[in-house]
């Protein structure tokens, strides 16, 4: 499947953030992709339309979903843009708490964050898989490029630490807004 940008709301859609998520999976070829924060499935679609032009890996997609407080998704929406970009044998969803989650993380070659992240999320994120990034997996995160993303109001009014500051070692390989980051040794 050749790509097209989702029509699916995302603050990457806008600028198309998917298609350097789909170049990144055809480059990379990863066989198992971990995704935290789905929402309604926007990455989770464009990393899969990768997966079925290389016809092969897949992808566990966790998320809150009703259980967060703030912007979400269901399941079932979510499964809903999923099936309808004819992705789904690439991808489960499943419901769970990243908290969790990175305290004893499951395999991966590719890994993509973006669950609210800030400067406190990417510290907790690199410390629970800085030894597999060593070994040669691959952590994208969303944010991370000076200025606008850590400027967002709800960063600023929850007095959230900035990525930039976090002393994590990554490097931006998208600047459009919202941003994509790469975590780095």
């Amino acid at each position: 499947m050749k790509y097209t940008n989702p029509d699916i709301e995302s603050s990457f859609q806008k600028n198309n953030l998917g298609q350097t998520l789909y170049d990144f999976v055809l480059e990379k070829k990863p066989k198992k992709i971990v995704e935290w924060g789905t929402l309604y499935g926007y990455s989770t679609v464009a990393m899969a339309m990768a997966l079925d032009e290389l016809g092969e890996g897949h992808i566990t997609a966790y998320d809150l979903f009703e259980d967060y407080p703030y912007k979400h998704s269901t399941m079932e929406r979510t499964q809903s843009n999923i099936d309808r970009y004819g992705v789904s044998k690439y991808i489960t969803l499943k419901h769970g708490n990243f908290d969790d989650w990175i305290k004893d993380p499951e395999p991966f070659d590719l890994l993509h964050v973006d669950i609210s992240n800030h400067g406190d999320t990417i510290t907790r994120l690199y410390a629970g898989v800085k030894d597999r990034v060593a070994a040669g997996a691959t952590v994208l995160f969303e944010g991370g490029a000076p200025g606008e993303r850590d400027e967002i109001p709800w960063m600023i009014k929850y007095n959230f630490p900035k990525i930039t500051d976090s002393g994590v070692p990554y490097r931006v390989i998208d600047a459009r807004f919202p941003s994509i980051s790469i975590i780095t040794t």
